[in-house]
């Protein structure tokens, strides 16, 4: 597999998690919030999530640099921390059952900031590096304006977090990047 193949089976990944993190809204309206069917979305979404974020930045990791990378790398690592979450609330069999100690709530603090303020630097750096087609950088911003939303259980969160990644995932998977001379056809960053 070469590295064009790569970055557009990251992007197929991308696209896949993000119709997975929609598939949270309806099983929450529909079978409540933190239902097996919901956090099995939520699961399958977080996994891929965690893999597939990286083309995001590889795609466009001239224009964005060590920044790019660095808000990349805490959106990966806010996708894991929420992937351990969904998981305990598998293990323990009961999800309304919250746990609680420093342990957790250092994890929310760092899924919060990884994920949330990771997604706002980086809508930036992907507005300003002019790759992505600009309704990109807008869906990152809808996603975050999402979590505001006054909806009971933020039912409506994950639908706005998956459409940013469809979006994302589409364009890469798809070829839909804006390709500068510096490019090669897959857009990936090529070295100078």
């Amino acid at each position: 597999m070469n590295g064009t193949q790569l970055v557009k089976a990251l992007g197929m990944i991308c696209l896949l998690a993000g119709v997975a993190r929609i598939g949270m809204t309806p099983t929450s309206i529909v079978w409540g919030t933190d239902s097996p069917q919901e956090l099995t979305f939520g699961f399958i979404a977080c996994v891929l999530m965690s893999v597939g974020t990286i083309a995001t930045y590889m795609v466009q990791a001239r224009e964005t640099g060590w920044i790019g990378f660095a808000t990349t790398l805490a959106i990966i690592i806010g996708n894991i921390v929420t992937t351990a979450m969904v998981w305990s609330a598998f293990a323990t069999g009961d999800p309304s059952v919250i746990p609680e100690g420093a342990f957790v709530s250092v994890s929310r603090l760092l899924n919060m900031v990884g994920l949330m303020g990771g997604t706002l630097v980086f809508a930036v750096l992907t507005f300003r590096a002019n790759v992505f087609p600009r309704w990109v950088a807008g869906l990152l911003v809808l996603m975050i304006l999402g979590a505001f939303l006054p909806v009971e259980d933020n039912k409506y969160f994950a639908f706005f977090w998956g459409l940013a990644y469809v979006g994302m995932g589409y364009c890469i998977w798809a070829g839909k990047l804006n390709v500068s001379p510096a490019r090669n056809d897959s857009g990936a960053s090529v070295s100078r």
